[in-house]
């Protein structure tokens, strides 16, 4: 009589692709949180409240975070493609082209709608939202699908 372990047993590949992920939303999660930290230990003039999205930060710290997101995630991203199999590759790929169409068409859109007074002006958190869920949901539903 065999018995099957509960889990499949991983190869490198895959544990390195976990890790890698990993490590990237451990950055993005304390990259957001230090962010938070940074913006509401500021005190803003006036009645003004703090705003994560459009509050300056302190040179130091932009300059952190642009060094974080222009080289280290790069880096990281980088080597999770020489570690991903075909299959994942591909659901990555076509989540980028859904990415892509959502913001080269999404923006025009929105920007004639809002010079014709439809909409407000384009807000950049917003695209990169709906760039990165839409990239998102297909890789998923490529991946697992």
């Amino acid at each position: 009589m065999t018995t099957q372990s509960p889990r499949p047993i991983k190869g490198p590949s895959e544990r390195a692709n976990h890790r890698l992920l990993a490590l990237c939303g451990g950055i993005g999660g304390i990259a957001g949180l230090s962010t938070a930290i940074v913006v509401l230990r500021q005190t803003p003039g006036g009645d003004a409240r703090p705003d994560l999205w459009s509050s300056p930060l302190p040179l130091w710290f932009g300059i952190l975070m642009a060094l974080i997101w222009g080289v280290v995630v790069p880096v990281i991203s980088w080597r999770w493609h020489h570690v991903v199999d075909e299959h994942e590759r591909q659901a990555y790929r076509d989540g980028a082209v859904a990415s892509f169409y959502t913001v080269g068409l999404g923006v025009p859109v929105w920007w004639f709608l809002w010079r014709g007074g439809a909409l407000p002006p384009v807000r950049i958190e917003w695209v990169y939202f709906a760039m990165m869920a839409v990239g998102g949901l297909v890789w998923l539903y490529r991946k697992y699908a």
